[in-house]
């Protein structure tokens, strides 16, 4: 749980994509309901990626 808690909170650019990933996935899930989650996996994995690349 540590790990998981200092990946997601190690610094601001972590925390920004989070926070990102999961505004834009409840922002479409409010306008379709079945495709919250369908948004928020492949988000995360754009974050990771600019995490990764920066």
């Amino acid at each position: 749980m540590k790990k998981l808690l200092q990946l997601i909170f190690g610094d601001w650019r972590n925390t920004a994509s989070i926070a990102g990933c999961v505004a834009l996935a409840a922002g479409i899930e409010r306008m379709l309901p079945a495709a919250g989650g369908w948004v928020l996996v492949p988000a995360l994995l754009l974050a990771a990626w600019w995490q990764a690349a920066a």
